[in-house]
């Protein structure tokens, strides 16, 4: 499979040390070449690359503020930076670059980096199955998350329940299960749980516009009021 390749760099030379090193690798097929970050933005955009390589000093609009731009795109590339300078690394981290690589650039670290994109390209391209590891009665029990009633957090820990049991959820916390499970149908209901939608079976009014989610194993959860539109939204209520 072709790794489409992007680079921007203000520099002729070193747009040309770069493709000199990729002939080395024939699977990164390189689809764009731009001196500065204005034209690389506007084709990065409309045509996403699998892989760009950036120069961090360029003028006016630099390499980090772009990455910074891409990052916040739905099919952003994985981004790594060059440049002659090391103070810039920790920077080039925070906006998820995938390596960084100094000028005048290695062989054997080029290498490096490109046996990183390699490995990310077969991470990505692996089935990935979702499930959630626990704990109960000592010994370590799987999941898949649409078994699961709701997740609920108490004293530091995170807990699923599924059914009338409780158990303890390995690795994870309570706002990683709502980002990672949202897909599925997950929502957080008050400040200590995140209810299983599909597992919701009564919507029982109180007082003042307060409302109590009865899951489908019976247990009752108090909705908060600040997430009882978006609730009632997901059931067009």
């Amino acid at each position: 499979m072709a790794i489409r390749t992007v680079i921007v760099d203000d520099e002729k030379p070193s747009r040309e040390e770069l493709k000199f090193l990729l002939k080395k690798f024939p699977e990164f097929e390189i689809s764009g070449e731009f001196d500065n970050a204005f034209d690389a933005l506007s084709f990065l955009i409309a045509s996403p690359p699998d892989l760009v390589f950036f120069d961090i000093n360029m003028p006016g609009f630099n390499g980090l503020s772009l990455a910074e731009v891409l990052k916040g795109t739905e099919n952003h590339p994985l981004i790594v930076f060059i440049t002659a300078y090391s103070d810039y690394a920790v920077k080039a981290f925070d906006v998820d670059a995938i390596d960084y690589l100094l000028k005048p650039i290695d062989g054997a670290r080029f290498a490096k980096t490109i046996t990183k994109v390699r490995d990310k390209f077969k991470e990505s391209s692996k089935p990935k199955l979702k499930f959630i590891m626990c704990e109960f009665q000592r010994e370590l029990v799987l999941f898949k998350p649409e078994d699961v009633n709701y997740f609920y957090a108490e004293k530091g820990k995170l807990y699923a329940k599924k059914g009338r049991e409780a158990f303890l959820v390995k690795g994870m916390k309570l706002q990683e299960v709502e980002e990672k499970f949202v897909k599925d149908n997950f929502l957080r209901i008050n400040k200590e749980y995140v209810v299983n939608l599909n597992k919701v079976a009564k919507l029982i009014p109180l007082f003042k516009g307060r409302y109590v989610v009865q899951m489908d194993n019976g247990d009752k959860l108090a909705l908060s009021p600040h997430h009882q539109k978006e609730f009632r939204g997901r059931f067009n209520y």
